[in-house]
């Protein structure tokens, strides 16, 4: 389904939360919150769809349980001002739009007596103005989580989400245990105990946060649809590239994976594990001519990630070139790991074998090592040398 020309996707989770609502408030009140909230819902990630794509992104939406989610793929780096009004665009169209409803229904929004007197209005402010308030407030993942770490990212460059992922927890708890021991406040404890679970989804150690990043990554490139982004999360440089390259557009799929190379591209992906050597191979192939050589300024990650596309499309030569640029700039064990495999993959075995040695002395995982020194088929024949012998032996001792 398309609104406004974005895609729209409602999950099961979302049809499930409004059944909730119809049940937990009965009738006929279920019945016009849950149409309200749906409608301002779909609204509010309309708002952030609208104001992303004035910036030259594209974005999609997903209505899932408990919460809508409007994920965009820059096609340049954005501003934190840029960042920031996408966030508040949101909740100012909901708050805008509900309030001006009212309006038109002759009711006050400001005067409970007015906007209590009736199911319909009383529906209606809430799914509107309220809950645009409620996600204005500054703790993530709400709205006003994201503009409150882009005030703190122009003090404290680049820690801003972090400091307030740390920060959001804590204080939804003590929201929620004020508003659980005040009276007057107990109605809005559910809401605190909501944002508390979507929290913990987001930063607890047990759950998994990075496979929820995977798997929106995985879905694209296996049934053609990014999964769910959390923002900040992107789809990938590789799967952008991808889609620009099918509508014709091959300019500008070169430079979204080469901006992302240099850091001119905002957002955090995983990289394209999913993806296919046949559904790489065009992006590939027309990027490689135009390949500039590694450079101090590039993200590391963006360029290990590049290796890797560069070895599983079969240009192993390329890709150890290239790699050994990175780890000369960059000294990252797992850059060396990748050239280690390219080297094999050409029967440079003596190469190989010191690119793994090198890993070893660098930063890389050992776990990472490990497995690769036992699973990669390019080693089969490195791991009866006795360096490699004595390695895997290492390694396993750390573990």
């Amino acid at each position: 389904m398309r609104i406004l020309g974005f895609p729209v996707q409602i999950r099961p989770g979302f049809v499930l939360f409004m059944l909730l609502i119809v049940v937990v408030n009965g009738q006929p009140m279920g019945y016009w919150l849950a149409g309200s909230v749906t409608v301002f819902t779909l609204v509010h990630e309309l708002g952030h769809a609208v104001a992303a794509r004035r910036t030259g992104a594209t974005a999609r939406i997903s209505l899932d349980f408990l919460a809508g989610y409007a994920s965009f793929m820059p096609t340049r780096p954005l501003t934190r001002g840029e960042r920031a009004s996408i966030a508040i665009a949101g909740p100012a169209v909901q708050i805008i739009l509900g309030v001006l409803v009212l309006i038109a229904m002759g009711v006050n929004p400001l005067s409970h007596a007015d906007y209590a007197s009736d199911y319909s209005s009383l529906a209606i402010w809430w799914a509107g103005p309220m809950i645009g308030l409620f996600n204005l407030i500054p703790v993530l993942p709400l709205d006003g989580g994201t503009i409150a770490g882009e005030i703190i990212d122009v003090f404290k460059p680049g820690r801003g989400r972090a400091l307030m992922a740390k920060f959001s927890p804590p204080a939804t708890a003590v929201a929620f245990v004020l508003m659980v021991l005040i009276d007057d406040l107990r109605p809005l404890a559910a809401f605190a105990a909501i944002l508390l679970v979507l929290q913990m989804q987001l930063v607890s150690s047990n759950t998994p946060v990075r496979r929820v990043h995977a798997d929106a990554e995985d879905q694209a490139w296996k049934t053609g649809r990014p999964g769910m982004l959390v923002p900040p999360q992107v789809s990938s440089p590789w799967w952008e590239a991808r889609q620009l390259l099918g509508a014709g557009r091959e300019d500008a799929a070169i430079a979204v994976v080469l901006d992302d190379l240099a850091g001119r591209r905002a957002g955090q992906w995983w990289p394209p594990n999913a993806a296919t050597a046949e559904q790489l191979e065009p992006v590939v192939a027309r990027l490689v001519p135009r390949l500039p050589e590694p450079d101090e300024g590039d993200r590391t990650q963006s360029a290990a990630v590049l290796v890797d596309v560069l070895r599983r499309t079969g240009r192993n030569e390329v890709a150890a070139r290239y790699g050994s640029g990175v780890f000369a700039l960059s000294r990252s064990g797992h850059v060396a790991i990748l050239v280690a495999l390219c080297n094999a993959a050409l029967g440079d075995d003596e190469n190989a074998a010191q690119w793994l040695t090198v890993a070893a002395r660098s930063d890389a995982q050992p776990t990472t090592l490990l497995s690769t020194l036992v699973n990669a088929p390019e080693l089969a024949r490195l791991r009866e040398r006795p360096e490699i012998v004595d390695l895997i032996r290492a390694l396993r001792s750390e573990g």
